[in-house]
């Protein structure tokens, strides 16, 4: 048996590693740049309760309420249980909280009412509380590969693969790898590799802020319909703010989306009127299409997911960070099914530790006390690594260690990106002292 090669190491591709891998299945995995290189490293990083999709989604919402729990049980080492507050800041929004309320109950997701008086926001009419939590994508993709590894999957990253061709994929090197079933979990580009592909993929553009510190120790959600900018959430040393939607592949940040995104954070928490932001990034939600000409807007799609097979070819659409490893059930149980094999899901076992007891030696950064936080990986690149020690992602955004980046122009080129939208008032000065700062440091060097 040649095995099954899986494409992308996302953390759906690194959960359907995992999982088959625990089956005794025979695993490749190819991936173009650095694990959670896409989607996964660019989201908030919420653990969903399930509750912000009661309303408009309830399936989507009770696979989160049951995929919460169990990721709890498994990677408590990579969640903060931060909990979630819904506040509604208008009577309207007051109102909406009887549909909300309703509609956890009948998707069994834990919501109890609270006094207004106990939200971060003195204003705020009404307040409910979930169990939403905030967790390191990062970290739980590499968790997830480690997992794979060790139990006997091939990674390999920095290998693209160029397309699936009959019987494996061909790499962008030319080369040809033979598999017996492909699983092709590229996200967005799953349609670049297969174009054959019978799903409707269709990318949905997220932008997302940084906030200078932490501005609560909960989740945020306004209590209304998904919108643009109705979230906080805790991250490390800062607050994550998102998210905006529009039907694009771009991952550059725009200056409208900066100005919009504020805003809904200032109404959320308005005793917060000094706000600094210090960076936005963007990514591209994978969402399940359900119309041929692409006209339904991402917020109106699903976030469910599906599984789609095709002569060999298992392709994987939608979903969310928090139903990974449920999607990676469903695809490894239809591989199996492929393949002929027997073997039962046993992801619902705790992922291994993968951070050092103490970090390895040198300071990194400051900003969050980065250093070399993890544990050796023959798959993990030095050029790959800074990002899953948390370089550049504090206050600094990289402007005072990006010295410890093996390809430093790059890496500050990605951080600027991400700056620019974001420059006003006293981020513009920040900025501006951290560039002379680091071209003193050039100098004196």
């Amino acid at each position: 048996m040649s095995g099954v090669v899986v494409i992308g190491a996302g953390i759906v591709g690194a959960g359907i590693a995992r999982d088959l891998t625990l089956r005794g299945i025979p695993v490749t995995l190819l991936e173009r740049e650095a694990p959670a290189s896409g989607a996964s490293g660019r989201c908030h990083g919420l653990l969903h309760s399930g509750a912000r999709y009661a309303v408009t989604d309830p399936a989507a919402a009770a696979e989160c309420a049951r995929e919460n729990l169990a990721l709890k049980a498994i990677a408590p080492g990579y969640i903060e249980d931060t909990g979630g507050l819904f506040v509604a800041v208008s009577e309207g929004e007051a109102a909406y909280g009887d549909k909300l309320l309703d509609a956890c109950k009948k998707a069994s997701i834990p919501m109890e009412e609270l006094s207004a008086a106990e939200s971060p926001n003195r204003k705020a009419v009404r307040c409910m509380r979930t169990n939403d939590a905030a967790i390191d994508p990062f970290l739980l993709t590499i968790a997830n590969l480690y997992d794979a590894r060790i139990n006997g999957a091939i990674v390999h990253t920095r290998t693209g693969v160029r397309s699936i061709v009959e019987g494996g994929v061909l790499l962008d090197d030319g080369r040809t790898l033979k598999a017996d079933i492909v699983i092709n979990a590229a996200g967005h580009a799953c349609g670049a590799i297969n174009k054959d592909m019978r799903l409707s993929i269709q990318p949905d553009k997220g932008t997302i802020l940084v906030t200078e510190r932490r501005l609560c120790d909960v989740v945020l959600n306004r209590m209304r319909p998904p919108s643009d900018g109705d979230i906080i959430v805790p991250g490390h040393t800062t607050s994550l703010i998102g998210t905006t939607s529009s039907r694009s592949t771009s991952t550059i940040p725009a200056r409208d989306e900066y100005r919009a995104l504020l805003r809904e954070a200032k109404a959320m928490l308005p005793d917060n009127e000094e706000i600094r932001i210090i960076r936005a990034f963007s990514g591209v939600r994978p969402l399940l299409g359900n119309a041929l000409d692409g006209s339904i807007e991402g917020r109106a799609l699903s976030r469910d997911h599906h599984i789609d097979e095709n002569n060999g070819i298992v392709t994987v659409a939608g979903g969310k960070l928090t139903t990974y490893r449920l999607i990676a059930e469903t695809a490894a149980n239809k591989v199996m099914r492929l393949l002929g094999e027997r073997g039962e899901c046993r992801t619902k076992t705790p992922l291994p530790n993968i951070l050092r007891d103490e970090p390895d030696g040198s300071l990194l950064c400051n900003c969050e006390r980065a250093a070399g936080r993890i544990i050796a990986m023959d798959f993990l690149n030095p050029e790959d690594l800074w990002k899953f020690n948390r370089i550049g992602f504090g206050a600094c955004q990289g402007m005072r260690c990006a010295k410890n980046v093996p390809r430093e122009r790059e890496f500050l080129e990605e951080r600027w990106k991400g700056i620019k939208p974001v420059l006003d008032d006293i981020q513009l000065k920040q900025t501006y002292l951290s560039w002379a700062s680091q071209m003193l440091q050039r100098d004196i060097s």
